[in-house]
């Protein structure tokens, strides 16, 4: 389905987000896959309209509210806690799922042969929520971004204490995916003596680039950080919904 005309698509923003937009152009830029994007010839550089810039802005002010929320709703919780939490709450499956569920893929303006991709979709679902994050952002600033973050997308679809629970081997997804890839990988232990509590510093190489370092009291524990990152960056699916 392609954008929107003007009045529909301010009154599906406002009952999508509870926000009102004002710059109804940015988000049709949220709404709008590289695929389809339009070069713009205003400038001498050819710029492809997309939500590509916009997902990297969301996707910032994201992990920015969602760190707060946490710290907030858990005092007592240490820092190796809050990182896993929040990972789990901004994974790409995770962004891909809570936009499915909002309705946000019926209005993006895709290339038909992208919506016969379900794989694709997913994807591309995650990122323009995020996108949509940033667009509100530009048009009405962080307090409204963060709103949305807080009572549309926590409160109403996000379930933090069934996420708590959830039992994921991230490091064994990891290494199903290189073992598959055919992938060497490594694991770099040290023990971080800057740190009063003793930290085990874990490095995971790829191929010899290395690609996340983690502290953690336990070395599994950083491990598992780890590889929940190199698994979000994969778009690996971990179960997690």
């Amino acid at each position: 389905m392609s954008i929107l005309f003007h009045n529909d698509l301010r009154r599906w923003i406002y009952r999508l987000t509870g926000i009102r937009p004002i710059r109804l152009a940015i988000y049709k830029e949220a709404l709008t896959h590289s695929s389809v994007g339009e070069i713009n010839l205003f400038h001498s550089d050819t710029i492809y309209l997309s939500n590509e810039r916009l997902e990297f802005l969301g996707d910032a002010i994201l992990d920015a509210v969602i760190a707060e929320v946490l710290f907030n709703r858990f005092p007592k919780r240490d820092e190796g806690f809050l990182t896993e939490m929040r990972t789990r709450i901004v994974n790409r499956e995770q962004m891909s799922d809570l936009a499915k569920k909002m309705g946000l893929l019926e209005y993006m303006n895709v290339k038909d042969e992208l919506k016969r991709n379900r794989s694709a979709m997913k994807s591309i679902g995650g990122n323009a929520l995020e996108a949509l994050i940033g667009a509100i952002y530009l048009d009405r600033g962080y307090k409204k971004a963060q709103w949305f973050i807080i009572h549309r997308l926590v409160d109403q679809y996000l379930d933090i204490d069934k996420l708590m629970s959830t039992a994921v081997s991230y490091k064994a997804v990891f290494m199903k995916w290189a073992q598959k890839q055919q992938k060497s990988i490594n694991w770099i232990h040290e023990f971080d003596v800057t740190k009063k509590d003793d930290r085990h510093r874990v490095t995971l190489e790829v191929e010899g680039e290395n690609w996340f370092t983690e502290s953690n009291k336990s070395r599994k524990k950083a491990e598992e950080l780890c590889s929940e990152k190199a698994c979000r960056k994969l778009d690996l699916n971990t179960g997690i919904s």
